[in-house]
């Protein structure tokens, strides 16, 4: 397996990745979008809102606030076996206030300082003259699977492209040129040649614009661009780390199990 970073910072992260197959790149993609555990508000209980905004609607905004991921300090709800939750398994966020204001995700106060809003100017209403709005926020972990607000990821891949040229029947007439939306493709001397392969997005349009059939747009079988974002409540790095591990333990679980059957 080879692997090239081609950009990191603690938000995001897009790498080249050589010598491996699309279920298992699949497979990692699937466990950063939808199987990482995290910490998000699971259910509000309301004691006053006469804003102009439904508990509904509140409830909706406050569960997408993203929330620094604890998920080593909590155990899940299914572990800890309570329907309203507890100090193992869940930490509350209280919220109180009065207007003339806007109600921001700054305003919420948790219980626990290790779990805190990773946005702080989240609007989540605006409050008038004499309207208020008091709530507790109960927070617990879960996964994507089952609500996109335990979502902390967004991951996607593509196909390596390959461009072939046939200059045997390039007349060099440079119409596919203009056709490339990513504009990569360009004339030197009596050669056509690619600015940068990887901005290709395999879209056949310069290919569809050459009537002599010169060019060929392909793709490697072996090799893929990936790219992950964090939605703030990990760092890229821990986040790409624990889902390593997570397939790393889904394959040797597959593995003991072949082995029992």
């Amino acid at each position: 397996m080879e692997i090239e970073i081609f950009k990191k910072d603690d938000r995001e992260l897009k790498f080249l990745v050589r010598g491996v197959s699309v279920p298992l790149v699949n497979a990692l993609r699937r466990i950063f979008i939808s199987e990482m555990p995290s910490m998000a508000v699971d259910y509000l209980k309301f004691y006053k809102n006469n804003s102009p905004v439904f508990d509904e609607i509140i409830a909706h905004r406050v569960g997408l606030i993203p929330l620094n991921n604890a998920s080593e300090i909590y155990i899940t709800p299914e572990e800890c076996g309570c329907t309203e939750g507890c100090e193992k398994c869940s930490v509350t966020l209280s919220l109180e206030k009065s207007g003339p204001c806007t109600v921001y995700s700054k305003d919420l106060v948790s219980g626990d300082l290790d779990i805190y809003p990773m946005l702080e100017d989240i609007p989540i209403t605006k409050l008038g003259e004499g309207q208020e709005l008091k709530f507790d926020a109960v927070a617990r972990i879960g996964t994507a699977e089952d609500h996109a607000k335990w979502q902390i990821a967004n991951a996607a891949y593509k196909y390596v492209p390959k461009i072939e040229f046939n200059l045997e029947k390039c007349d060099f007439c440079e119409e596919c040129v203009p056709k490339c939306p990513k504009e990569i493709l360009y004339k030197e001397k009596d050669q056509m040649k690619v600015k940068d392969i990887y901005e290709c997005t395999m879209c056949r349009a310069c290919e569809e614009a050459c009537e002599q059939g010169v060019i060929k747009i392909s793709y490697e079988n072996d090799a893929f661009i990936f790219f992950v974002e964090s939605y703030e409540n990990m760092n890229v790095n821990d986040l790409v780390s624990k889902a390593l591990d997570m397939l790393s333990t889904k394959l040797d679980d597959l593995k003991n199990l072949v082995e029992t059957i």
